[in-house]
């Protein structure tokens, strides 16, 4: 008869501390190829060519979008997605405050404020708290997909459309997830996605801009690129055309052989999704029979399970750090309770945007940090966060983590 002695109380771990977890990404000789390939190929691309050219053209009709640009880093693309849209200081974005701040950072280097909006019972961006911050200063809304669940695009683009807002998508956590059948990123005026290394596409570090609108891609190029790609893509009619040989004085350009990793992902992407999708419905099936635990809702949408991510009910929240500490005793080192990604409102930088922003922000015009939001908060301090895996090999792990989590619940639940 098995021992289910938590390890905490001396029992025997379910997975030993010598169980080697599987990386992401999982690199095997395919990716090698291809690296090798591109080593000898170019490691530095100028203009939109070769690699760079096949990404971007591969991501853009994926998502039915005209433009595409890569960048070094999502957070860059996101600044080059602001920058593109022509926001002025002064101007206000409606923003999630439940986000990785790097959503809403870039804002501060266009001088724009950001307004925080609260989240739902799912951790996104509310559409009906979102009409509640609307002012004639706002020129946009930004949504972030988080941890992979959609958000209400119907709702926020009605939202949008009716008080003529620009639309953005932050899609980092979020790649190929659909609502209602569409895939995020192809809703709004522009959308970005981050390829860093967690990333369900990732070539280790990089980011992607889409959209549709030819003015905002020109100023996207002229942000973080000059010279060869800015003077192939700028039309020689565009009012901005004299400035292709500098651009904005910035590089941004996307690495080569980063982006090859991230093609050959592309290419594999639908078979580590099913395995994804496969871990995320064993989770469903084993915790939805916990009564003190909340799952999240994915009706209308297809997450991208970046991560599965299941809350403690409101009374059981004082025992998440204790849950999740038998957790890791059981060798399910991969529980987390996120940390970085959290209420905005509530970081130094937001609070008192004019120390590092002097030439943008004042102490006369704070944000809307003070603010409640208990929506995010409640979200904040009740989610815990389970890894995801790729291939059918990782059903071994799976197990292992679900025997875990069993082991520990019934615990909690006696």
């Amino acid at each position: 008869m098995k021992d289910n002695t938590l390890a905490v109380n001396g029992g025997q771990p379910v997975i030993a501390s010598s169980y080697k977890h599987p990386q992401w990404p999982v690199i095997d000789n395919e990716y090698e190829q291809v690296v090798v390939a591109q080593l000898y190929n170019s490691v530095s691309i100028y203009n939109r060519s070769g690699i760079i050219e096949e990404f971007e053209d591969k991501f853009a009709k994926l998502h039915d979008k005209k433009y595409a640009l890569l960048c070094n880093s999502g957070t860059n693309a996101l600044w080059t997605m602001y920058v593109s849209a022509g926001l002025m200081p002064g101007d206000e974005v409606i923003c999630p405050t439940y986000t990785f701040f790097a959503t809403n950072t870039p804002l501060l280097s266009c001088g724009v404020k950001p307004v925080f909006c609260d989240a739902n019972e799912s951790g996104n961006i509310s559409a009906s708290e979102i009409e509640k911050k609307i002012t004639k200063k706002t020129k946009a809304i930004v949504v972030t997909h988080m941890w992979g669940y959609v958000c209400d695009m119907d709702a926020i683009k009605s939202v949008a459309d009716e008080h003529g807002l620009l639309l953005f998508e932050d899609c980092s956590h979020a790649h190929f997830a659909k609502w209602n059948g569409q895939y995020v990123g192809s809703f709004g005026d522009a959308a970005v996605w981050s390829l860093q290394g967690q990333k369900n596409i990732t070539g280790g570090e990089g980011g992607i801009y889409l959209t549709n609108n030819e003015d905002m891609y020109v100023r996207a190029n002229l942000h973080g690129h000059y010279n060869k790609r800015c003077k192939d893509e700028i039309p020689e009619n565009h009012e901005l055309r004299e400035f292709a040989v500098t651009g904005m004085g910035l590089k941004m350009r996307s690495h080569p052989l980063a982006v090859s990793i991230a093609n050959k992902m592309l290419e594999k992407h639908p078979e580590y999704q099913e395995m994804r999708n496969y871990c995320a419905e064993k989770y469903e099936e084993l915790l939805s029979s916990y009564d003190f635990i909340e799952m999240q809702n994915t009706e209308n949408m297809q997450p991208s399970w970046y991560a599965y991510i299941f809350k403690l009910r409101p009374e059981y929240i004082t025992k998440r750090e204790e849950i999740v500490g038998m957790l890791h005793s059981e060798g399910l080192i991969e529980v987390d309770i996120p940390g970085s990604t959290g209420p905005n409102h509530q970081l130094p930088l937001f609070k008192k945007p004019w120390v590092l922003f002097p030439q943008f922000y004042t102490e006369d015009e704070p944000f809307n940090v003070n603010d409640d939001y208990p929506g995010a908060q409640q979200f904040y301090e009740s989610i815990i966060k389970l890894p995801t895996w790729t291939r059918a090999e990782h059903k071994e792990i799976l197990g292992k983590y679900l025997e875990g989590l069993k082991k520990v619940l019934d615990y909690v639940k006696s």
